[in-house]
């Protein structure tokens, strides 16, 4: 199995949205498990799973509705961004390898590129050079910046021409390992508070206290909740209970706490099991079982009720 989780420019349209998702589950062998939107970022995450040629042929199809109805020259939102598919990672499920997912994301970033006229940056497994692996490299200056940026020899496009799409901005494609996409939520309205945090974690990923994790900090006014919002790209390194742990204990600086924290899109049950366990470990007392700790110390459920069907 693949499973692909695109990030999409638009979080404001519920008719499109959903529209989108259709066009994502009229392809056969795919399922369509998730979708997350956030009027203030104006951004929507869908996540699907299927047959890994499906799921290709599900994702380009995805690719050609949103070049028919979204303009980027129109865009505003709180979450960076460079094009209207933002990011699309593909990622291996139940046996398929990373390599054999980097050949799904070279034969759709070759498709992307020919058929739309979209310029398509690789990114993680993918990669062609250690500059641009990371996301961040890649959408620094965001869509504003990438007319003067796709200009440069070094920002040449891995497959499509040096020619910035005003339309469509660019896109991000690749391979990589699942990424939990994990925000805490915090007793304050400051979200100067919660930027301030997110730099501190990213300090101490320099360091190496907290390896594999990217952090920002922004308000949500769908849910009137200051966050800071964190990418774990390798939760066996940094897991779920330590990225909580550490935003409570900065949190503590800046005279407020953590009031429950969510996970969007598909969850890895490791993950939920390895964060119970050391909550169990540093809390012998409590009597449920590591999965069900892990939902409850976390605060899952306090925006929005925790499916536990999205645990794979």
């Amino acid at each position: 199995m693949l499973e692909c989780v695109p990030n999409i420019s638009e979080g404001c349209d519920e008719e499109f949205i959903s529209a989108l998702g259709r066009v994502i589950s009229a392809v056969p062998d795919v399922c369509l498990r998730h979708i997350d939107s956030g009027k203030t970022a104006n951004r929507t995450v869908y996540t699907f799973v299927g047959n890994p040629q499906a799921v290709v042929d599900a994702a380009f199809a995805m690719y050609e509705f949103a070049a028919a109805h979204m303009d980027m020259r129109t865009h505003k939102g709180t979450h960076p961004r460079a094009g209207i598919v933002d990011v699309c990672p593909l990622i291996p499920l139940n046996g398929l390898t990373m390599a054999e997912a980097n050949e799904y994301a070279l034969q759709l970033a070759q498709k992307v590129s020919e058929k739309l006229q979209i310029p398509v940056y690789l990114y993680e497994a993918s990669a062609r050079a250690d500059y641009r692996t990371r996301l961040e490299q890649i959408r620094a200056g965001e869509y504003e910046g990438w007319a003067q940026k796709i200009r440069l020899p070094e920002w040449k496009p891995d497959f499509g021409k040096a020619v910035f799409n005003e339309k469509t901005g660019i896109t991000v494609i690749g391979a990589r390992k699942f990424l939990l996409a994990y925000n805490v939520n915090l007793t304050t309205n400051n979200v100067e508070i919660a930027r301030k945090i997110a730099r501190e974690i990213r300090e101490l990923r320099k360091q190496g206290i907290l390896p594999s994790v990217k952090a920002i900090g922004w308000y949500i006014e769908d849910f009137a909740v200051v966050q800071v919002s964190t990418n774990i790209t390798d939760f066996e390194q940094t897991s779920l209970y330590t990225v909580f742990r550490t935003v409570k204990e900065l949190a503590a600086h800046y005279d407020c706490t953590v009031c429950g924290s969510e996970v969007i899109g598909l969850l890895p049950r490791a993950a939920l099991q390895q964060a119970g366990e050391e909550i169990l470990r540093e809390n012998p007392q409590l009597q449920q079982s590591p999965v069900q700790t892990a939902i409850r110390v976390l605060g899952l459920n306090a925006l929005k009720s925790f499916d536990e069907g999205f645990i794979l």
